[in-house]
C-alpha cells in the first residue's frame, strides 16, 4: 500500500559544509556596521514596500572599512517590516574571517530573516543543498548594526549573479516568475543574438512539453536544462515540504554545456502541510495526485509528473538525493545549524530579531522546533526512500 507522504562558492570558496565541526564564537561570524545620516535611518525604518538607496554610508565589516558602490533595501514582503534586508555592492572585495576561513566578499545580500521562523530554515536548506551540489553560494549568519542600533541576526548570502559571472563565467541568467515568466534577466555578453538565443532556449522548454513525450521529451529537456539538478531541487522541496518555490529559482547558462543550471532561493516556507496553491488545486491537476512533487504551480513540473518516462528519471534523481541526505548527514547538518544559532543567540544583536516584526527570537524555542523538525524530516526521508526503492 502506498503511504501518504504529503501533509560555496564566494570568489571560488565553497560555503562551509554541514559536516564541519562547529567550535565557533560570535567573533567567527561577520559583524556589519553601517552609519547613515539620522534622517536617512529614520526613513529606512519607516519606509514600507519600496526600495531605498542609502546615500554615502560608512560601511564596516568586522571593524574594517569597505568602499561602497551601492547599498539599497531589497525584497518583496520583507520590505514592509522595520528591519530591512539590504543589497550590498562594494567597490572592491574585502577579506572577512568566517569561522576560521578568510573569504573575499564583494556583492551580497543581508537578509533580515524576518519571515524565517526561528531563523534556521534558510541556513539549513542552503547548507543541505550545497552538499547536494544544488546551492553554490556563500552564506553565513551575521549581525547588522545601523547607527549603533542592532538590526538583529541576519544572513549574508552571495548574490547569484556574482557567482555566475565570477566563478562560472556565465553569459546569461534569469529568475523564473509565476507561470514561468522571466521576472528578472541578467545578461553578461555583448552579443544581443546570444542573449536572445538563451531567452528562447528557456521558453522552448515550455513549448516542447506540449509537443513531445517520453524519452524524446526528456532528451530535449536535458539538452536545455541540467535536469538531474532540476529534479533534485524539486525532490528537495518535496522532502522538506517547501510551500512556495515555483518562482524562487534562478537559471543560469553553463558555458561549456550551453544549458541551464539551477540556483534556488528563499527557504522561509518549509515544512508546510500544503503547497502555495492549496492541496485541492494541486490534486486536481491531471496526473499529479500521488506524485512526489509538492507543488503543481509550474507547467514544467506538471509535465514531469504527467509523463511516465520523465517521471521515472525524476524518481531516480530523488533516490540519489536521499542517498546523499542520510540520517547521519541530516543529524550533522542540523547539529551544525543548532550550534551556530546557539552562538548567535549570545550576541547583543539577538534581541532585535523579531519574527514578522513581533515575536522575539528565543533559542530554547528554536532548539525545540529544530529537534522536532529533524525527527520528522528523517522519518519522511526514510519512508520516501522505501517507496522509491519499490
Amino acid at each position: 500500500m502506498k503511504i501518504q507522504i504529503l501533509g560555496c562558492w564566494f570568489l571560488g570558496l565553497c560555503s562551509l559544509g554541514a559536516n564541519a565541526q562547529s567550535t565557533a564564537t560570535v567573533a567567527d561570524f561577520p559583524e556589519v556596521r553601517i552609519t547613515l545620516s539620522k534622517s536617512q535611518y529614520n526613513s529606512l525604518l519607516q519606509s514600507k514596500g519600496r526600495r531605498m538607496e542609502l546615500k554615502n554610508p560608512v560601511f564596516l565589516i568586522n571593524k574594517d572599512s569597505a568602499k561602497v558602490k551601492e547599498v539599497h533595501s531589497r525584497g518583496n514582503n520583507s520590505l514592509t517590516f522595520e528591519r530591512k534586508s539590504l543589497s550590498v555592492d562594494l567597490q572592491e572585495a574585502v577579506k572577512v574571517n568566517i569561522q576560521g576561513k578568510m573569504v573575499k566578499v564583494k556583492k551580497f545580500d543581508l537578509m533580515n530573516l524576518v519571515m524565517d521562523k526561528h531563523l534556521w530554515h534558510n541556513r539549513w536548506a542552503f547548507l543541505g543543498m550545497g552538499d547536494a551540489s544544488l546551492f553554490p553560494l556563500l552564506n553565513t549568519f551575521c549581525t547588522l548594526w545601523i547607527n549603533g542600533e542592532s538590526q538583529g541576526i541576519y544572513m549574508l548570502v552571495e548574490k547569484p549573479r556574482h557567482y555566475t559571472t565570477t566563478v562560472v563565467k556565465s553569459p546569461y541568467m534569469l529568475r523564473r516568475g509565476i507561470d514561468h515568466v522571466v521576472s528578472d534577466e541578467y545578461i553578461d555578453t555583448s552579443s544581443k543574438e546570444a542573449a536572445k538565443k538563451y531567452r528562447e532556449q528557456y521558453f522552448d522548454v515550455y513549448s516542447e512539453i506540449g509537443k513531445f513525450k517520453g524519452e524524446e521529451l526528456f532528451r530535449r529537456l536535458d539538452n536545455k536544462i541540467y535536469m538531474d539538478h532540476y529534479f533534485k531541487w524539486l525532490a528537495f522541496n518535496y522532502l522538506i515540504m517547501n510551500g512556495d518555490y515555483a518562482d524562487e529559482l534562478y537559471l543560469y547558462i553553463l558555458p561549456e554545456q550551453n544549458r541551464f543550471d539551477v540556483i534556488p532561493w528563499d527557504y522561509d516556507d518549509i515544512l508546510k502541510p500544503v503547497p502555495h496553491e492549496g492541496m485541492a488545486a494541486r490534486n486536481a491537476v491531471d496526473g499529479f495526485k500521488g506524485k512526489y512533487i509538492f507543488s503543481s504551480e509550474d507547467p514544467l513540473d506538471r509535465a514531469i509528473a504527467a509523463d511516465e518516462f520523465v517521471y521515472e528519471q525524476y524518481r531516480k534523481s530523488f533516490k540519489e538525493l536521499l542517498t546523499i541526505l542520510t540520517p547521519d548527514y541530516l543529524n550533522a547538518l542540523t547539529q551544525r545549524v543548532r550550534d551556530e544559532l546557539k552562538v548567535m543567540s549570545t550576541s547583543p544583536a539577538a534581541p532585535a530579531s523579531l519574527f514578522l516584526g513581533k515575536e522575539a527570537f528565543d533559542i530554547s524555542k528554536a532548539e525545540e522546533d529544530i529537534n522536532l523538525s529533524l525527527d520528522f524530516i528523517i522519518k519522511r526521508r526514510n519512508a520516501l526512500l522505501r517507496e522509491l526503492e519499490k
